[in-house]
C-alpha cells in the first residue's frame, strides 16, 4: 500500500474547553458575616446552587478502549502475519471504496498508522470527549462522533481518492466544532466568553495548518469539522436555566429537543452519503 496519509497533530490541553466555564457551585460566603460590606450580603442572599449536567464520558473511554484494541490486533497481525490486516480490509482508499467497500468510510476512525499517531489521538478524544459528552449525552456523543468521521472520510474520499487514509482525527475536528458552538451557544453562562472562542479558533487554525505537511490527510479534517458545524449550530446543546422543585434549587436544562438533534444528525449523514454517492 501507499503511504497511510495520517494525522498526528495534537489538540493543546490548554486550548480544550474547561467545564468550570460552567461555574456550578455557588462561591463561598466567608463565615464571618460582619466582614462583609453590604453590597456583598445582599449578593450573598441572592446566590443559590445551580445543578448542571454532570454524567461521566463513558461513551468516551469505550471509544478510547475500542480504538486501542483495534490498534494492537493491527500491530499484531503485522508482527505475526507480515500484513497489517485491519488496516488492509478497513482503510479509506477510493479505488476500493467505488468497488462496493463501503464500510472503508466508517471503519478508519478506528484504524490508526503508528503509536505516536493513536496516542495524539486518544489524547484529544479523552480532552475532548470529557467535556462535549456531558453536554450532548451518551447516545448523540456517539452518533456525532460517528458521523462526523464518516463526513471526514467522504470528503478524503472525494477530494482525495487515491490517498490510504486512517485516523480518528476526522471525528476529533467534528467534536472540536461541537465545543465551539457550544460555547458560543451558552456564552450568557461562561466567564472569559471571547477568551474561550478564541482558544477553539487557534486550536483549528494551527491543526489545519499542521495538517498542511506531506502525509496528512486534511480533506477528511475538513470535512470531519464542517460536518461538525452542520450539526452543533443547527442543534448543539443550547441551555437555560428553570426550577428544580425537588432539589430546592435551580438547574441548567438543554432547550434543544431530541427530535430536533436527530433531524440534524440525519440531514448530516444524508448530505455527505449523497455526495458520496454522487462521486462513487
Amino acid at each position: 500500500m501507499n503511504r497511510l496519509a495520517v494525522d498526528s497533530a495534537a489538540f493543546p490541553e490548554e486550548h480544550r474547553f474547561n467545564s468550570d466555564l460552567f461555574n456550578s457551585e455557588p462561591e463561598k460566603i466567608p463565615a464571618e458575616p460582619d466582614t462583609l460590606s453590604e453590597e456583598d450580603k445582599q449578593e450573598a442572599s441572592r446566590r443559590v446552587p445551580v445543578r448542571i449536567p454532570n454524567a461521566k464520558p463513558i461513551v468516551t473511554w469505550i471509544l478510547c478502549g475500542v480504538t486501542v484494541i483495534i490498534y494492537l490486533i493491527q500491530v499484531g497481525t503485522q508482527q505475526f502475519m507480515g500484513t497489517d490486516l485491519p488496516l488492509a480490509l478497513g482503510a479509506k482508499y477510493g479505488p476500493l471504496i467505488r468497488l462496493g467497500q463501503w464500510w472503508r468510510l466508517f471503519t478508519p476512525i478506528f484504524l490508526h498508522g503508528s503509536i505516536l499517531h493513536i496516542l495524539f489521538n486518544m489524547y484529544a478524544l479523552i480532552i475532548l470527549g470529557r467535556e462535549i459528552e456531558p453536554a450532548y449525552g451518551h447516545r448523540d456523543f456517539l452518533i456525532f462522533y460517528l458521523i462526523t468521521g464518516f463526513a471526514g472520510n467522504v470528503f478524503s474520499f472525494v477530494f482525495s481518492p487515491q490517498t490510504v487514509s486512517v485516523g480518528a482525527s476526522t471525528s476529533l475536528f467534528g467534536l472540536i466544532a461541537a465545543q465551539g458552538f457550544l460555547i458560543y451557544h451558552n456564552k450568557k453562562f461562561i466567564r472569559n466568553y471571547q477568551r474561550a472562542i478564541n482558544n477553539v479558533i487557534f486550536v483549528v487554525v494551527i491543526n489545519l495548518v499542521l495538517g498542511m505537511q506531506s502525509g496528512i490527510d486534511n480533506w477528511g479534517h475538513l470535512g470531519g469539522l464542517i460536518s461538525g458545524v452542520i450539526i452543533a449550530f443547527l442543534a448543539g446543546p443550547a441551555w437555560d436555566i428553570r426550577i428544580n422543585s425537588s432539589q430546592n434549587g435551580l438547574e441548567l436544562y438543554d432547550k434543544v429537543t431530541p427530535s430536533k438533534r436527530l433531524i440534524a444528525f440525519l440531514l448530516t449523514f444524508l448530505l455527505f452519503a449523497s455526495l458520496a454517492f454522487a462521486f462513487r
